[in-house]
């Protein structure tokens, strides 16, 4: 029985967050290098300088091209990753069912670590702090509200809390 809570939990959790990765890419589809890399053969050996500065230009104007794409679709995914990674924590966390609320909170987790990564390098870093921040407080408002469920109260009363 804790086999099978095990493998829907963690099924749940790599499952969410590539359910949202390919949501957004099928509505904003993610670039593909192969797009902006032109069919232009590399200057020969003997090609004059215009004609070396010319493909080097082109490259790079090619290469800036794909990083703005790439930019694009990592701004929508963090957009998109960060409230269902947030909401699929705080689902799970209050779900009386603990693979599926496990598996939920792992892969919200998963979710908006993915997005994040994928947009790391634009943030400036008082939103890395801030969006860290907001992770952790969410994290450890989710862990004492959900510990604190089903535990005893003292003894004097002789009540339990009930989930």
């Amino acid at each position: 029985m804790l086999a099978r809570q095990l493998a829907i939990g963690f099924g749940i959790a790599i499952i969410f967050p590539l359910l949202i990765h390919y949501g957004v890419a099928t509505f904003h589809p993610a670039p593909k290098l192969q797009t902006f890399q032109t069919n232009m053969l590399a200057p020969a050996s003997n090609a004059s300088v215009e004609e070396r500065k010319a493909y080097a230009e082109q490259r790079k104007r090619n290469e800036d091209a794909y990083a703005e794409a790439a930019k694009q679709f990592a701004r929508v995914l963090v957009v998109a990753a960060t409230p269902l990674g947030i909401a699929a924590i705080l689902i799970g966390a209050y779900l009386p069912f603990l693979a599926v609320g496990t598996g939920l909170i792992l892969g919200g987790i998963l979710s908006v670590g993915w997005g994040y990564w994928s947009y790391w390098n634009y943030l400036d870093d008082w939103i890395r702090f801030v969006s860290l921040l907001a992770g952790l407080a969410v994290l450890i408002f989710v862990g004492i509200r959900r510990a604190s469920v089903g535990t005893k109260l003292p003894e004097s009363t002789g009540a339990t809390l009930v989930r």
